[in-house]
């Protein structure tokens, strides 16, 4: 995503900004545009992705990969239109997963995506996963399907908005699972001293430090590294670690208490930080523990996704 564009307070980004970058691009790819006050819609025939206004910075993803968020839910019909709204946190049908609806602060995961992190963890019974950056909880809950009742699963978030969802997720993966994840409220960070947060309700919330003032709202949230989340949960054993954290994978990794002791897989979804991609320094920092890594496409995203395996011990 264009970092320029992620600074921009969303309604100049409405205004001006975004007519005039994102419509040919729309076009161009066989999509419409159609702006509102509070939303903005992607259309592309008779199908609808809806956002907030808040939330324009995600409309260029969308237009590159709009299949890969319409087919992440069931829409809604209206008015010959097959709509799928995510301008509001809402409880979608995610394709795929059948048990009961997910409450999704803003966009939803697909289960496409869920299924790269699963396909790489191999997780069995009685396991343990941490899971940094929560989102909406949805991965936690299939990790936690993965590792049954007999496993553990941390979730690591500390956007309010995504806090919120994630716990009312968590309370309906209770009436359905004996294995329901542990809900932890912060960032991993360097430290555990706290840290300014932005948070927007959304995919993108990170420490302020990264992605700057301007993307949420910036308030001060507790902060722990790895080895600090390992010593909270009383965590004994970590098989493996999902890294979606918006740009904080660049300085999370040069724990070198946490990997004396722990040689989780780890897998990571890079950002773009200052211009630069932040899978060098994640490969870097984790060779230095003696893993190996290799970068897969992931799917519907430019992005790629780094799987990490751990030195034999």
């Amino acid at each position: 995503m264009n970092n320029a564009l992620k600074r921009l307070v969303p309604r100049s980004v409405i205004k001006g900004v975004l007519p005039r970058l994102v419509k040919r691009e729309a076009r161009r790819q066989g999509l419409d545009l159609q702006l509102r006050a509070d939303y903005i819609d992607v259309i592309k025939g008779s199908a609808v992705v809806r956002i907030s206004s808040d939330h324009a910075v995600y409309i260029r993803d969308i237009i590159a990969s709009f299949d890969y968020y319409w087919g992440a839910v069931i829409p809604f019909k209206s008015a010959g239109r097959e709509i799928v709204d995510f301008s509001t946190p809402r409880y979608h049908d995610v394709i795929g997963f059948p048990e009961y609806p997910i409450l999704f602060p803003s966009l939803a995961e697909p289960l496409v995506t869920a299924k790269q992190y699963l396909d790489f963890a191999a997780l069995a019974g009685g396991m343990t996963v941490v899971d940094l950056g929560a989102y909406s909880g949805f991965t936690s809950i299939l990790f936690a399907r993965a590792v049954g009742r007999t496993g553990t699963v941390v979730a690591l978030e500390a956007d309010a908005r995504n806090v919120e969802c994630t716990r009312r997720n968590f309370a309906n993966c209770r009436k359905y699972s004996d294995g329901v994840p542990l809900l932890c409220e912060g960032a991993v960070w360097i430290d555990d001293k706290g840290l300014a947060f932005s948070s927007e309700g959304n995919m993108g919330s990170s420490a302020a430090a990264i992605v700057g003032n301007n993307r949420g709202v910036v308030t001060r949230v507790p902060s722990l590294t790895l080895s600090s989340i390992t010593k909270r949960f009383n965590l004994t054993r970590l098989d493996f670690i999902k890294c979606d954290v918006e740009g904080a994978e660049r300085v999370i990794f040069k724990d070198r208490e946490f990997f004396q002791t722990f040689a989780p897989r780890i897998v990571i979804e890079p950002h773009v930080v200052d211009g630069v991609e932040t899978s060098r320094e994640c490969v870097q920092d984790l060779g230095a523990h003696g893993y190996r890594c290799a970068t897969i496409v992931q799917h519907g995203v430019a992005l790629p996704l780094i799987q990490c395996s751990p030195p034999e011990r």
